[in-house]
């Protein structure tokens, strides 16, 4: 019986209880990491939508040689974007994003909610109209620039 014993191979609970705390650890590092990934992710579609939309403008002034009025739309500021591209008007994503800094790479990370619409602005044929994430939110140019470090 003293053989069948010492000839078992096998884990011993100390060895077990160390590689699930390895494991924990592990988990505890990747998540938060895993929700920064995504943030990023969205604020990449972010700036990926409204470059799309300056382009959409750019080609449109370059087939009419002016720059499209909000009042195009028929409203004070439009989310229908028709008149510039076919496809419709992009939408931001769901939930919180974040956009690092490239502007400004002494300023922290532009974090915030997203918002239900991109919104453009225009009330000048000879001039580029304005792209803001929200009503009254911010523009391009206001995210890549980041939040100024306090």
């Amino acid at each position: 019986m003293k053989n069948f014993i010492k000839n078992q191979k096998g884990f011993t609970l100390v060895e077990l209880v160390v590689v699930i705390a390895i494991i924990g650890i592990l988990a505890g590092i990747a998540v938060p990491r895993f929700l920064d990934a995504t943030a990023s992710a969205r604020g990449a579609k972010i700036v990926a939508d409204m470059r799309t939309i300056q382009a959409a403008e750019v080609i449109y002034y370059a087939k009419y040689a002016k720059y499209p009025l909000t009042a195009d739309a028929g409203a004070t500021k439009t989310t229908n974007f028709t008149n510039l591209v076919q496809g419709g008007w992009p939408t931001p994503p769901a939930g919180k994003f974040m956009i690092a800094p490239v502007m400004n790479t002494n300023n922290a990370p532009y974090e915030a909610d997203a918002a239900a619409a991109y919104v453009y602005t225009n009330d000048d044929t000879a001039a580029p109209g304005t792209i803001t994430l929200g009503d009254g939110g911010p523009d391009l140019t206001t995210l890549l620039s980041g939040k100024s470090k306090s």
